[in-house]
C-alpha cells in the first residue's frame, strides 16, 4: 500500500502468487546435453485506488518533483487472476572438444488474465468483466567459444515477455485489456584471465522494447482506456569489469559502465532520454584483511545524475489558488552527479562453536552534498537541490549460532 502527495491518493494491491517449476536435464550424445522445463504459474489480486488520477506521477509523465496533483479525483476497485503453463526447451551442443557452445532455447508460454471489470463501476449498470489471452514465443541463443583457457567469447540473443501490471489494469486508472510487453535482448562479451587471479571483462548489450504501458495520448480517451499499450525503448551500451580474486587477503574489482536508455510513448514521436538512464556509472571496490579477523574496506561510487524536466516559468491558477509550472523539453536538463565514499571495518568473532561480527560502517566519509532531486518555491521562481545522506556512521553486531 503507497499514499501519494498532498490530494489524498492511495494504491493498494494484495496479491496471492503460486509458481511451480519442473526440470529434466540429461545427456543425450556426448556433444549434447538437453533442459527440458515446465513453468506454472497463477496469481490473484485485489487492488483499489483512490485519488488524483495524475498521481503517482508514471515514467515520462511532463512533471516537476513538489507540484500539486491534477484536481481531477477518482476511484477504483478491481481484481485479476492470471496464470500461464510454459514448456521450455534448451540445447547445448558442444564443438571444436569443448571450446565452442551453442546453446539454442525455445520457451512457449500460453497465458491468460481474467478481470472482474472492463469499465469503471456505475450503480445502474452491471459491472462486465473481459478476459485477455495470447501466446508468447521466446526463441533464445547463445554461443560461447573458449579459445584458450585464458580467453573466452560469447554472444547471445533473446526474447521476453511481460504480462500487464496489476495496477494498470483498472478500468478507470488503467486498461483492463492491455496485452503483453516484448522485449529483444543482444549481448556481445569477452573474458580474458589476465592472470591466475586478476581478470577483465567487457560486455556491450542492446535492447528494444515494444507494446509498453503509457499515458493515453488523447484528450479524452474513451472509457478503459487511461492507458494504451503503445510504448517503446531503447538501451544500449558497454560495461567494464576487471576483478582481483581474493588472494593474499586482498580483493577487489572496477566497474564502469557507459550506457544510454531512451522511450517514446507513440511511434510517431522522437525518442527521449528514459527517466532513470544514467550516462556513466563507476564503482571501485577493495578489501582487506588486517589479520586476527579484523578486515578493512573501502567503495567509492560515481553515477551520471537522472534526467529532468525544466522549468521555465509558471502561471497562477485563480481557480486552485496556486502556481502551476511551465515546463520545457522534456528530460533536457538532469539531476547533478551523484559520487560517495564509504569506509567499512570489522572484527570476526569466534566462540564456542558460533561466529559473529562487530563492524563499523562511515557512508559518506567526505560528507558530499548529493544531489538526489530538484525542489522549487511555491511559485517555482527558485530552484533547490534536495540532498541526500550526509556523513553517517553506523555501527553494528551481528551473530550466527
Amino acid at each position: 500500500m503507497a499514499s501519494f502527495g498532498g490530494t489524498p491518493t492511495e494504491l493498494t494491491v494484495k496479491s496471492r502468487a503460486y509458481g511451480l517449476r519442473m526440470v529434466y536435464a540429461s545427456r543425450v550424445t556426448d556433444a549434447l546435453t538437453a533442459n527440458v522445463g515446465l513453468d506454472l504459474e497463477a496469481q490473484s489480486s485485489d487492488a483499489h485506488r483512490a485519488g488524483s488520477v495524475s498521481t503517482p506521477p508514471r515514467e515520462g509523465d511532463a512533471r516537476t518533483f513538489g507540484q500539486p496533483p491534477a484536481s481531477e479525483i477518482n476511484s477504483s476497485n478491481w481484481g485479476t487472476t492470471s496464470g500461464s503453463v510454459a514448456p521450455y526447451v534448451e540445447g547445448d551442443f558442444s564443438f571444436l572438444g569443448g571450446k565452442l557452445h551453442v546453446v539454442p532455447g525455445m520457451r512457449v508460454e500460453p497465458y491468460f488474465i481474467s478481470i472482474d471489470s472492463r469499465a469503471p463501476q456505475s450503480p445502474d449498470i452491471p459491472p462486465t468483466g473481459a478476459y485477455v489471452s495470447d501466446l508468447a514465443i521466446q526463441p533464445r541463443i547463445s554461443l560461447r567459444y573458449a579459445p584458450t583457457p585464458r580467453a573466452s567469447f560469447k554472444l547471445a540473443w533473446g526474447r521476453y515477455f511481460q504480462a500487464p501490471l496489476v495496477e494498470d489494469q483498472s478500468p478507470v486508472f488503467g486498461n483492463p485489456l492491455l496485452s503483453t510487453s516484448d522485449a529483444s535482448h543482444y549481448l556481445a562479451s569477452t573474458s580474458v584471465n589476465i592472470t591466475d587471479k586478476l581478470s577483465a571483462e567487457t560486455t556491450a548489450f542492446y535492447s528494444r522494447s515494444d507494446s509498453l504501458s503509457v499515458r493515453n495520448p488523447s484528450a479524452a480517451p474513451l472509457l478503459g482506456q487511461a492507458l494504451v499499450g503503445l510504448g517503446e525503448g531503447r538501451a544500449f551500451g558497454a560495461q567494464f569489469l576487471i576483478r582481483r580474486q581474493l588472494d593474499h587477503g586482498f580483493f577487489g574489482w572496477i566497474a564502469y559502465t557507459l550506457m544510454r536508455a531512451e522511450r517514446r510513448d507513440d511511434p510517431s514521436q522522437n525518442w527521449r532520454l528514459f527517466d532513470f538512464d544514467q550516462t556513466h556509472v563507476f564503482t571501485a571496490l577493495a578489501s582487506y584483511e588486517l589479520g586476527r579477523g579484523f578486515d578493512v574496506g573501502v567503495r567509492f561510487r560515481y553515477a551520471t545524475g537522472y534526467p529532468r524536466t525544466p522549468v521555465t516559468g509558471a502561471y497562477y491558477d485563480s481557480r486552485r489558488n496556486l502556481y502551476e509550472p511551465v515546463l520545457g523539453a522534456k528530460n533536457s536538463i538532469r539531476i547533478p552527479d551523484f559520487a560517495q565514499l564509504d569506509v567499512r571495518f570489522s572484527k570476526t568473532l569466534k566462540i564456542a562453536g558460533t561466529k559473529g561480527e562487530v563492524y563499523a560502517d562511515v557512508q559518506n566519509v567526505t560528507n558530499r552534498h548529493n544531489a538526489e532531486e530538484f525542489a522549487y518555491n511555491q511559485t517555482y521562481g527558485q530552484r533547490r537541490n534536495i540532498r541526500g545522506l550526509p556523513f553517517l556512521p553506523v555501527v553494528g553486531l551481528r551473530w550466527e549460532f
